[in-house]
């Protein structure tokens, strides 16, 4: 089963304003005043699942001049666009892959007209609570949606950014990060059995 998270966006957002945003819902979410890094990367590689290149972590100028959402040229297969970076955590070695995608062929055209960003965290409770903060953030600051069809947290679902952070938001504060974390995923009945 995936543990993937997917939000629209309608406008275009920057690498930078994508990290903030997620550090502060995650901090709202999961009650605590401090967080730690998240960390950009561009360009990593893979080879059957083994890495092969371990990319270049953006610093903060590129992150502030790294755009997403905007329209994407399509791939050799003229089906879709996309760009890919990952989003490390680098105290706990988690660690998020995120893909933008622009669908550009008519079987896709209930994606036109915007951009679509899939979350795909590793398979711990850190990476997933990582993944729904950046989803939510990007929906956020796009003008989007959350697309929830993975773990299906809600039932029915729910799409809103602003209600999903206040239906889900822990109600005791915490100080360690990674418990914080599984703390938050373990309130979903249907989330995987990863730690």
């Amino acid at each position: 089963m995936s543990v993937s998270l997917e939000a629209s966006m309608y406008k275009p957002i920057t690498l930078a304003a994508m990290i903030d945003q997620t550090r502060d819902i995650l901090s709202g979410l999961l009650g605590l005043a401090t967080m730690p890094e998240l960390v950009v990367v561009a360009g990593r590689k893979y080879d059957d699942g083994v890495r092969t290149d371990p990319g270049h972590h953006l610093d903060a100028a590129e992150l502030g001049g790294t755009v997403i959402g905007d329209p994407i040229p399509p791939d050799e297969s003229g089906l879709s666009g996309s760009v890919h970076y990952e989003i490390d955590v680098p105290a706990t070695g988690d660690g998020v892959r995120l893909a933008v995608m622009d669908f550009h062929h008519e079987e896709f055209a209930e994606f036109r007209g915007y951009r679509y960003a899939e979350l795909d965290p590793y398979r711990t409770s850190v990476s997933q609570a990582v993944a729904t903060g950046l989803a939510l953030a990007v929906a956020q600051l796009a003008d989007g949606e959350i697309v929830d069809d993975q773990i299906s947290r809600f039932a029915p679902p729910v799409s809103d950014p602003g209600q999903i952070i206040d239906l889900t938001r822990l109600s005791e504060p915490g100080t360690d990060f990674a418990i914080q974390c599984e703390t938050y995923m373990r309130q979903f009945p249907r989330r995987t059995s990863h730690p």
